[in-house]
């Protein structure tokens, strides 16, 4: 497919934002360093993407071209994208996420849901949207601060006259002994507790957003009720703590009723719901599960998904082990909170854990036991007409029963999971393993889907993706025998090039140009320019172009595919009538694995000497307006006139030199008249790469390195090989295993420097 066939099938596609989509804004009080914004898909699931990615979607309209969109948000963004790149990103990011829809193409699957083990299950709707929103509008007055402060002090005074009055023995046997008050005792908690739930709605509203649903269900193995508070997130960090504690204060006004009314009357039943609403509301602040301290502390960070960060942070915690993306996106206050969050509640829960496992037989047979009672108990009141037993007893049963109930789903989720792993793995073929970054894209942190439910025990709107799967290596050996039930994550080496290629993937601000150059010839400076040009071409959305600037007729070219009729000089002969990149691409040729783009020098060595400072100066402008980065192939003739006006055109040098002393001395002596000729600039940014090293040849490299990292930013040594040195046609994928990874190094020290660019205007 040619470059315009692939421009036009690009502008075919019909993009559209998903229905029902809602953009919901900035998060704000993100405890993460980059900006980031929240959008809500229509079945309530909430995704947090990148500036970047909120900028597509917003741009993204009837009847606009890719084209067009690309144009729209690289002004909007400050930095170029391109139509390749935007493709890119809808195909391999908001799609998947059921963002953004291509009206052309059928759906080929269903946007992800989360259904984590430890979620609410067996889940319904005590009050619907409507009924939730007509009621937290009025109960949300109670917010108003000087209120608030009035009831926390008369909530001080109630608990102090109830310490100096009551007496919780007598009040428990006073309850004990007639089973009405202790139906009714179950009644006020089971009120207190669709109150605390009204409470975060109200809140919710107080601040400006919209609550949803009441429901109920069992989180763990235990009834519980849970609030849809999601579009609390497009509230201030205030508003969200609000939110997170307004099922609490909707607990105090509760307990200042109670403990009124038992200051009153003496009824000891309305000292021990005072009692118990105390227990209650210390147990909701415990963050090791997700209660409301759960969610408090979650937006006290700014990290909406404190759970999904466990195994990031633990694994950072190894010794020698690289940072986790996860991790190094958090700002310092924020990564410090969570580490300590995750240092106490992982062994805590662990411990938790494993005592539920071991007591678990005594806890069903005592259980079972414990049901056999009510029954009988049941049985009598029956017969005897005893309502107040009768009721009693069958909540009684209820409560025993809805904990077995709930470690049956817990241990069928978990069965199924494992038969759905298994099933993955029975269909997969053995080349899953080797699917390129292109076919397989890894969602970048900026990408993840966060949970934001808020405020009770539900996962009901959270979405969440899982860790990142191990591509070689024992761990992903572990990962394919466990089916996926135990993931590792990948290991120390491809953490490492992870995060190599994550710094390759600097973005651009407007263009980037790239000379190529060695005073010495036959030490492989065309060879690291094609392998420095197909590193980025491959792995980089960018447009990139490698020039052959080299004015004695380099073979740049034919390096790359068959070499066209078009040269340098037929460009710049036409170089003003050049409007569009379409017209610019019958001048270059592409590499066929890599799409690396190549303007040839002409083979006439008497037309190339006549390119001087002014032509290169003139060509370089008008790339500037279709390529990202531009890659210069030099002569070795620094005098030359093109060459120092290349020089002069530079953002980056990259200095290629062969292992040995002639070449050392060669390059040192590069940077002495760079230096001398005021371009100090270049050598402190200077990428020094040591080309063809071999193992066993004696050469002394620690002098050379030393040498040159002290005048220069990095230097990269590139091992010797074969495919590198036969002259033709060189593809990345010839090259062996250690030679690819020392080109990508070499081509992230590079992209290191990207972002101190400011946009060219």
């Amino acid at each position: 497919m040619t470059a315009d066939q692939a421009d036009r099938t690009l502008n075919n596609h019909s993009w559209r934002v998903s229905q029902g989509l809602q953009l919901l804004g900035p998060a704000q009080g993100s405890g993460i360093r980059e900006p980031t914004y929240l959008l809500r898909r229509r079945d309530g699931q909430v995704v947090q993407v990148s500036e970047l990615l909120h900028l597509i979607v917003s741009a993204v309209a009837p009847g606009r071209t890719p084209d067009q969109i690309a144009d729209v948000v690289s002004g909007a963004y400050g930095r170029t994208l391109t139509t390749d790149g935007l493709a890119h990103l809808v195909k391999a990011r908001l799609q998947p996420l059921g963002l953004v829809e291509d009206s052309t193409e059928p759906a080929e699957f269903e946007p992800p849901r989360a259904n984590p083990l430890l979620s609410l299950t067996l889940k319904g709707t005590l009050l619907p949207v409507a009924a939730v929103r007509r009621v937290a509008r009025p109960l949300s007055l109670v917010f108003w601060p000087p209120l608030v402060i009035v009831v926390l002090a008369l909530a001080v005074a109630v608990d102090v006259q109830m310490y100096l009055h009551g007496d919780a023995l007598i009040a428990l046997q006073q309850v004990l002994a007639t089973p009405a008050l202790v139906l009714a005792g179950y009644g006020l908690l089971t009120l207190a507790s669709v109150l605390h739930e009204m409470g975060h709605a109200a809140a919710c509203r107080y601040g400006g957003a919209q609550p949803g649903r009441i429901g109920y269900g069992v989180y763990l193995v235990f009834p519980a009720f849970y609030t849809d508070v999601t579009d609390s997130y497009r509230l201030s960090r205030a508003g969200r703590i609000r939110t997170d504690l307004g099922g609490l204060y909707f607990n105090v006004l509760f307990l200042i009723a109670s403990g009124a009314v038992y200051l009153v009357t003496d009824n000891g039943l309305f000292l021990l719901v005072a009692l118990v609403l105390h227990l209650e509301m210390l147990q909701q602040l415990i963050p090791a599960v997700r209660f409301d301290g759960y969610y408090v502390l979650s937006d006290l960070a700014g990290v909406p998904d404190l759970f999904a960060r466990v195994r990031p942070v633990l694994a950072s915690l190894v010794p020698g082990h690289p940072s986790d993306p996860r991790v190094a996106e958090l700002r310092p206050a924020a990564r410090r909170l969570v580490a300590g969050w995750v240092l106490v509640v992982v062994p805590l829960l662990t411990f938790g854990f494993g005592w539920l496992l071991w007591h678990l037989p005594d806890i069903v047979r005592n259980t079972w036991a414990a049901l056999e009672v009510q029954a009988d108990q049941l049985v009598r009141a029956w017969q005897s007409a005893d309502v107040a037993i009768v009721i009693l007893s069958a909540i009684s049963t209820v409560l025993l029963v809805l904990p077995l109930l709930g470690l049956a789903v817990l241990f069928w989720r978990l069965a199924m999971l494992l038969g759905h792993a298994v099933h993955r793995m029975a269909r997969s073929n053995e080349s899953e393993g080797h699917v390129t970054a292109s076919e397989e894209p890894e969602l970048p942190p900026d990408l993840r889907p966060m949970e934001l439910s808020a405020a009770a025990f539900t996962d009901d709107t959270m979405l969440s993706l899982p860790p990142a799967v191990p591509r070689g290596g024992w761990q992903r050996a572990v990962y394919r025998v466990s089916a996926g039930t135990l993931n590792p994550g990948p290991g120390p080496s491809e953490t490492r090039r992870a995060e190599i290629e994550r710094r390759l993937r600097a973005p651009i601000e407007g263009s980037r140009r790239v000379v190529v150059m060695s005073r010495k010839g036959g030490v492989g400076k065309t060879t690291m320019t094609l392998a420095l040009g197909s590193t980025f071409a491959t792995l980089r959305g960018d447009r990139v172009v490698a020039v052959d600037a080299n004015p004695d007729a380099g073979n740049l070219a034919h390096r790359v595919a068959p070499p066209i009729p078009e040269t340098i000089t037929d460009l710049l002969r036409h170089l003003d009538d050049i409007q569009s990149y379409a017209e610019l691409r019958s001048y270059v040729s592409q590499a066929p694995e890599s799409r690396l783009e190549v303007l040839g020098s002409d083979d006439d060595p008497r037309i190339g000497m006549a390119l001087d400072r002014d032509a290169y100066h003139r060509l370089i402008r008008l790339l500037d307006r279709f390529y990202n980065l531009i890659l210069l192939d030099t002569g070795t003739g620094i005098l030359d006139s093109a060459n120092q006006g290349l020089l002069t055109e530079a953002d980056e040098l990259v200095l290629v030199l062969r292992p040995g002393l002639d070449g050392g001395r060669a390059a040192a002596l590069t940077l002495d008249w760079l230096d001398e000729h005021h371009y100090g600039e270049l050598v402190t940014k200077a990428i020094v790469v040591i080309n063809g090293v071999r193992r066993g040849l004696g050469v002394p490299l620690d002098p050379m390195v030393k040498h040159f990292s002290r005048r220069c930013a990095r230097v990269v040594t590139v091992p010797w090989d074969p495919a590198l040195e036969t002259g033709a046609q060189t593809l990345l994928s010839s090259l062996r295993s250690d030679t690819r990874d020392s080109l990508v190094e070499m081509a992230a020290a590079v992209a290191d420097d990207f972002q101190t660019q400011s946009a060219r205007l």
